[in-house]
C-alpha cells in the first residue's frame, strides 16, 4: 500500500506510513491527542499535533514561533496543550534502553 502523501510502499494493512506517519487507511482513530516522547524539543506538543492532523512539524513549530511576536498568544496556547494533552502511552526511549553496568 503506497503512502498518498509521500508515495513510500508500506506493508498490506498498514493505518499508517512508515516514513511520514501520515494516516494510509481511510478513518484515522479518533481522541489521540497525545504528547510525543520521541522527536520532541520541547513539550512534544508540535509532533503529538503532527501526529494526529498529519501537518508538517516544522509547520506547527513555525506558527507557534511566530504566534509568539504576534501577540504571545501561541506561548499561551502551547502551554495550555502541553497540560491538557497528555502524554503518549508507551516506555520512554530512556527506560527501554539497559542500564550500564557501574563499576
Amino acid at each position: 500500500m503506497n503512502c498518498p502523501y509521500c508515495k513510500t510502499d508500506n506493508a498490506p494493512g498498514a493505518i499508517r506510513c512508515r516514513n511520514c506517519t501520515s494516516w494510509i487507511s481511510d478513518a484515522p482513530m479518533r481522541g489521540e491527542w497525545w504528547r510525543a516522547r520521541q522527536g520532541k524539543m520541547i513539550g512534544g506538543v508540535a509532533r503529538g499535533l503532527s501526529n494526529r492532523f498529519g501537518i508538517p512539524v516544522a509547520a506547527l513549530r513555525l506558527l507557534f514561533l511566530l504566534s509568539i511576536f504576534a501577540g504571545g498568544w501561541g506561548v499561551i496556547v502551547y502551554l495550555a496543550l502541553w497540560i491538557a494533552m497528555p502524554l503518549e502511552p508507551g516506555v520512554p526511549v530512556s527506560a527501554a534502553a539497559p542500564a550500564a553496568p557501574s563499576a
